[in-house]
């Protein structure tokens, strides 16, 4: 059996005597006050700054360096130097080269921009590309979004007489590059108050500087805000503080966008006669942006958002819309066939790092193909391409889990890498991938017992409190994202009372639930009938968002489906069963007490084949299988050996279909020595 996506609910703590303070001190709805306590937002200071309307940016010149990148950005545009934007291909990169673009072409600057391919050059300054701007004339290379690291290519453009001025908000390394200017609110020394910025952003503030004392904030971010949304929302940096100040700043105006090309993003995201949210941005615009860079057409995505021909917006907006497709089909293969792999080499799914790799597998596209086998599996991910006699990786990692500092403490085999803790890259020889991958796990081993996926719920809901007024009431909190995440709510002890599937393929659930008179309705989306397999009368907890969309001009209120388990079901329970398993399953050692919790008696089959014959052949999540055989104490661990035993002996045949098995009797004659399965023999042993 394969592992097994689980999430561990966190109820977060509710100071209710807090939250009536927090209502009266503010005057504000209590149910908003409650929202503040849960998120541990007190203090008047903080409820002000996080509800108030008006944006307060911090003197730009707060940064290191910001003087001298001002004064050699003007001097080049007095004297008409050739400028070139340097930007980088994912969507913070793209609209950071867009927005500082535009702006000095108003300012009667000599600008051109370059984004490196993906593919082919890779991340940030190279020298190839220097060579080529020198060719072109150019003599100021302004970087935006990178940079920061970049020692040597910054050296060689100096040996040729070209300029450098950083602007970047990664970690800076502890020697920086000799610029004329590196701007980065992490050097040392720097000033600023605020240290979340995303490449955007830190271009907002360059502007902002270039601008001077008298600058027009204002007028900046009614011309700009809509790139800066895009890009801030696209880099997921923490929606907070100044941030949160252009996030709402942008929302407020990219309605009303006059640039064409943003203009084209929102009709293409079917968002031109809808609200427009972060989680709008996050999902449908952001991913078309970044399917351009991840397909190495990147470039014509900046003219997009630069352009003021509207029928050569249209032109490229249709070449980014298939991308986007394209970038789906590729990434749906790659999946396809990393599941494939994993059912013919299970063993892959029982260690602590989950890695898989291919030959030839799209690397703009393995990143989100890792994410979504994170989701699934819930456990640090690495997908691989190979290519010739290199090999590439992209991670994705749960909160609490570096993979970034796992995959440098495998160091000695890389090319090249970097990152952050949830997502990182890296390059090594094929050759070295097999010790590479036993090490990283090895890491993670001494680590000790890995975190799980968790889905946090902010607060229980009574359903009989559910209205289109609590989504009002919410609503100041916006924007969200990162360190300001959408609300969770937890509706505790449904009785399941109606299952429709619903859409022109049947592939969403509408859930009517009840508790005492309260009857309410909750949708999930992209699930069919033979993937949900809880029943009428079941009792469940599910966790939802609250949604409010609109139809012919009338409000309505959603519940959108986050997650479902039966309400009497600890998940960190099962979680704990199912990592005793792949232990087992990774021939490791585990103690006899707890060993002899899980080893599967001859009654325990017997229940477990009557059970499985009367339904035969069944769709089931395993969980809600070991929920069904609650009354037999069959732990889940029991139930995955026993499924494993049962399989290899030929009594049932098992086929997974994404968290579903289909689990069918097999025709036998004779007995079946269960206890001759290998898995029996490793547990007797």
């Amino acid at each position: 059996m394969r592992s097994l996506r689980l999430r561990n609910w966190n109820l977060s703590s509710l100071n209710k005597a807090n939250a009536e303070r927090i209502a009266c001190e503010n005057d504000i709805p209590y149910f908003l006050a409650m929202m503040l306590d849960v998120r541990h937002i007190a203090s008047k200071k903080d409820i002000t700054e996080l509800l108030l309307n008006e944006a307060e940016f911090s003197d730009p010149f707060e940064f290191e360096d910001m003087n001298k990148a001002v004064a050699r950005i003007k001097s080049a545009i007095d004297s008409s130097e050739k400028i070139c934007v340097y930007g980088d291909y994912d969507a913070d990169g793209v609209t950071s080269t867009a927005l500082l673009f535009l702006y000095l072409e108003n300012c009667g600057a000599n600008v051109t921009y370059y984004i490196p391919d993906r593919n082919c050059e890779g991340y940030g300054l190279n020298v190839a590309a220097i060579d080529e701007l020198h060719n072109d004339g150019i003599s100021l290379i302004i970087t935006v979004d990178n940079g920061i690291s970049a020692f040597n290519e910054v050296a060689h453009a100096k040996s040729l007489g070209m300029d450098t001025v950083i602007t970047d908000h990664h970690q800076p390394p502890e020697v920086l590059p000799a610029a004329v200017a590196v701007v980065d609110p992490h050097r040392s020394g720097c000033k600023s108050a605020f240290k979340d910025l995303a490449g955007v952003g830190v271009v907002f503030k360059l502007i902002c500087a270039i601008e001077g004392p008298e600058a027009d904030v204002e007028f900046i971010l009614e011309n700009y805000s809509d790139l800066i949304l895009i890009g801030t929302i696209g880099d997921v940096v923490p929606l907070t503080g100044e941030n949160r100040a252009l996030g709402k700043k942008g929302l407020q105006y990219i309605k009303n966008t006059s640039n064409l090309g943003v203009q084209e993003i929102l009709n293409m995201a079917k968002l031109t006669d809808k609200p427009v949210t972060s989680a709008s941005i996050a999902f449908s615009v952001v991913p078309r942006i970044n399917a351009a860079g991840r397909l190495g057409s990147v470039g014509k995505l900046v003219e997009l958002l630069t352009t003021e021909d509207q029928v050569k917006a249209q032109e490229i907006a249709a070449l980014v819309e298939n991308d986007n497709v394209k970038r789906k089909e590729i990434e749906n293969e790659i999946l396809l066939q990393a599941e494939a792999l994993l059912r013919s080499e299970p063993e892959r799914t029982y260690q602590r790092i989950l890695i898989v790799e291919g030959e030839g597998w799209h690397p703009g596209v393995i990143g989100i193909v890792a994410a979504r086998l994170l989701e699934k599996y819930g456990k640090p991910t690495i997908v691989v391409s190979v290519l010739g006699d290199i090999a590439r990786g992209s991670c994705r990692s749960v909160e609490g889990f570096s993979v970034y500092e796992a995959i440098k403490a495998c160091s000695e085999y890389l090319i090249r890498f970097g990152g952050h803790p949830l997502a990182a890259g890296f390059e090594l020889k094929y050759s070295d991938l097999a010790r590479f991958k036993s090490d990283i796990n090895s890491f993670a081993k001494n680590f000790g017992e890995l975190p799980c996926l968790n889905l946090n719920i902010d607060c229980k809901l009574n359903p009989e409190a559910i209205s289109l007024d609590l989504v009002d009431q919410l609503e100041p909190m916006a924007p969200f994202g990162k360190d300001n995440p959408e609300f969770t709510f937890g509706l505790y002890k449904m009785k399941i009372c109606d299952i429709k599937f619903v859409g022109a393929e049947k592939n969403h659930l509408r859930l009517t639930v009840s508790r005492g008179d309260q009857r309410i309705s909750a949708v999930k989306f992209f699930i069919t009938q033979q993937e949900f397999c809880y029943e009428l009368g079941d009792e469940i907890d599910i966790a939802v968002k609250l949604s409010k969309s609109q139809y012919k001009g009338q409000d309505s209120l959603t519940l959108i489906i986050e997650d479902i388990k039966f309400s009497d079901v600890d998940n960190k329970i099962l979680i704990d069963e199912q990592r005793i398993y792949e232990t087992i399953k990774r021939n490791e050692a585990v103690a006899t007490d707890i060993l002899q919790r899980h080893v599967p008696s001859r009654d325990d089959f017997s229940v477990l084949y009557r059970f499985l014959k009367a339904k035969s052949p069944i769709n089931v999540d395993i969980p809600v299988l070991c929920y069904r055989l609650r009354n037999f104490n069959i732990s889940l661990c029991k139930l995955l050996f026993m499924l494993d035993a049962m399989a290899e002996c030929g009594l049932i045949d098992v086929h997974v279909n994404a968290d579903v098995y289909f689990i069918d009797m097999c025709a036998v004659s004779g007995k079946v020595d269960l206890e001759s399965s290998s898995v029996m023999k490793i547990l007797r042993k």
